[in-house]
């Protein structure tokens, strides 16, 4: 009996031995692996650029996220960009300090318009298209009323050929009148309409370094001893149609101009211009520029077609052509769009 307690107690030993070291083996596989696990964080934490992990760690902090190659690859050239711009504007204020610091416009704001594009048709560009749209489609359906009509009255044969005529004229009164809505439309809708137009205008024209050259302060110059120093707008617009006339000065009259074909008085469809047909239409852009009503506020008098050829004639005469290189005076390029406006926003009225 007691034999076989020795056996039994024998056979357990040994279940306990094998189980202990079964147990041992797999602990100590557990322990390998997770040392293998923490040597390998840190391993490649350390073989990675500590620049990189300092970017991360911004990203991080900046946007929550990592940025992907393609995001981080944008923002680095837009960095340059900007770093590029604040070099250049760097080396212009050196060259134009005076003019800079005494730049005779400043931002001025309506006191009491602001930005409603809910409310506002014209302050909706998608708004105000369609209202010209919905114009443009009663004056159509006005003049297919009218030819419906007609066809009906003049087959009639109870009327005489005076009753039909004054029938006729009276049922194209219509058509001219929604034709009139056209070309006149809601006053009030126009009058915002110019209000949002010159606040992105001149949003835009602040955002340009242009402004700080010598051609504008130029310009500048003579439109103040016209009478005419005090819109900027006028100015920068004006700038833009200048910049085409002085790149076809540059070149031969008599050569063909490099861009521009368009249609020729008395004649259908695009011509080539010789550069000084082109000079004397451009001529005729400039004098409509300055003199065009959209550069001015509602209630405010544009300027006469007299003053504005006077303007025209001295701007091309007295601003050499040197620093107009094409792409210079670049007038509604940073207009901001809908998109870009905050709904309350005040706006810019100078």
């Amino acid at each position: 009996m007691r034999s076989v307690y020795i056996i039994t107690g024998g056979i357990l030993a040994v279940i306990a031995v094998v189980f202990l070291t079964q147990n041992s083996k797999n602990g100590a596989n557990d322990s390998v692996q997770q040392a293998e696990t923490n040597s390998q964080e840190p391993q490649n934490e350390r073989w990675r650029h500590p620049e990189v992990v300092a970017l991360e760690k911004t990203e991080m902090r900046k946007y929550g996220r990592i940025l992907t190659p393609d995001e981080r690859s944008e923002q680095w050239w837009r960095e340059q960009d900007e770093a590029e711009e604040r070099a250049a504007y760097a080396q212009l204020y050196e060259e134009r300090k005076e003019w800079i610091d005494n730049f005779p416009f400043r931002r001025g704001y309506h006191p009491d318009i602001v930005y409603d594009p809910e409310n506002n048709i014209a302050h909706s560009t998608e708004k105000f298209y369609a209202y010209q749209k919905e114009l443009e489609k009663k004056a159509d359906d006005a003049f297919e009323t009218y030819e419906a009509k007609t066809e009906e009255l003049w087959a009639r044969t109870d009327l005489t050929p005076e009753e039909k005529h004054a029938e006729d004229e009276r049922l194209f009164r219509a058509v001219e009148l929604a034709d009139e809505a056209i070309q006149n439309p809601d006053p009030e809708i126009m009058a915002e309409r110019r209000v949002i137009m010159r606040h992105k205008r001149l949003a835009g024209f602040y955002e340009q370094n242009y402004r700080y050259l010598p051609e504008f302060e130029q310009a500048y110059r003579i439109f103040e001893e016209e009478g005419a120093g005090d819109n900027p707008v006028q100015i920068a617009d004006t700038m833009a149609s200048l910049e085409m006339y002085k790149e076809a000065s540059k070149h031969d009259p008599e050569e063909l101009h490099q861009y521009f074909e368009g249609p020729m008085e008395g004649k259908e469809g695009n011509h080539p211009y010789t550069n000084q047909q082109f000079l004397d239409r451009a001529f005729h852009w400039i004098v409509n520029t300055i003199a065009d009503e959209y550069n001015f506020l509602p209630g405010e008098t544009p300027t006469s077609r007299e003053q504005a050829e006077r303007i025209a004639k001295r701007l091309v005469e007295e601003i050499p052509a040197d620093g107009f290189t094409g792409q210079t005076f670049l007038f509604g390029l940073m207009d901001p769009k809908d998109e870009d406006m905050v709904p309350g926003q005040s706006l810019l009225a100078e």
